[in-house]
């Protein structure tokens, strides 16, 4: 008697656990996926509207207790690599909140294939495309001279000299704006045997060589920003001036001249 008592009342623990864990389950199961979407194109606006759709698919319906945000953020940037997860959060118990925004393409450079692989303003690859054109409007800032080296989508570009530019470029999206309206182009060359060097075309037409970047790279990109900045609208337009290393381990910024 007592055995078959024990039994009944197993069965009944495990039938209340069960109608326990079921009642949870309905009540912690994602009925919700808010998205806040910050894009800054056409295209951007279309995306957004098709990755609303696949992230209500992959998430309305799951546990939210067991729904790995992780892998929700991989899937989006792996699917939809013009965008960035920014912060991914559950709010208990049927909702998650998600804020993406759209990458700003900013550089590109021409692969051995013809094709450009377009950059996003950190250095991150986005996508290959037959023309250097951003989504926003105009072109992106043509790298050249560089063996640059761009993959995987979301992934950052490596190469020779890739830190140096991103960081000295960096300063110039920081302090300008989008830099795309000054910078037209950077290129790697190594003509003069001081090393190699950054030349800058700025779009007004001045010219900028800025010698060992990889040295003071962030001072000597304040530098030419507060040098470019001095130059009138018609010294804008012609010349150059350059960034050159001195003895004691400093570096001088020359004045503008009329030709290199």
């Amino acid at each position: 008697m007592k055995k078959k008592v024990l039994i009944l009342t197993g069965v009944a623990v495990a039938l209340l656990i069960a109608v326990v864990a079921a009642a949870l389950n309905a009540v912690f199961t994602v009925a919700r996926v808010d998205v806040h979407f910050s894009v800054c194109s056409s295209q951007g606006e279309e995306e957004a509207v098709r990755l609303q759709g696949d992230l209500d698919e992959a998430c309305i319906g799951k546990s939210t207790t067991f729904l790995k945000l992780e892998e929700v953020q991989a899937k989006v940037e792996e699917s939809y690599p013009a965008f960035r997860v920014v912060s991914a959060e559950k709010n208990f118990p049927r909702t998650v909140v998600l804020t993406v925004e759209e990458r700003k393409e900013a550089y590109a450079f021409r692969r051995e294939d013809g094709l450009y692989a377009i950059l996003d303003e950190e250095g991150v690859y986005l996508y290959d495309s037959e023309r250097n054109v951003n989504r926003r409007g105009g072109e992106n800032i043509l790298l050249e001279g560089f063996e640059l080296h761009a993959e995987r989508a979301g992934e950052k570009v490596t190469g020779e000299e890739a830190e140096a530019l991103l960081l000295m470029c960096g300063a110039f999206f920081e302090e300008l704006g989008d830099a795309r309206a000054n910078l037209v182009s950077v290129t790697l060359s190594s003509e003069y045997e001081m090393g190699d060097y950054f030349l800058l075309e700025m779009r007004e037409g001045v010219i900028i060589q800025i010698f060992t970047p990889e040295n003071h790279t962030e001072e000597k990109a304040q530098a030419v920003i507060e040098k470019y900045l001095s130059l009138s609208e018609t010294e804008k337009t012609y010349g150059f001036f350059d960034v050159i290393d001195t003895v004691d381990g400093d570096f001088t910024v020359s004045n503008h001249r009329p030709s290199l």
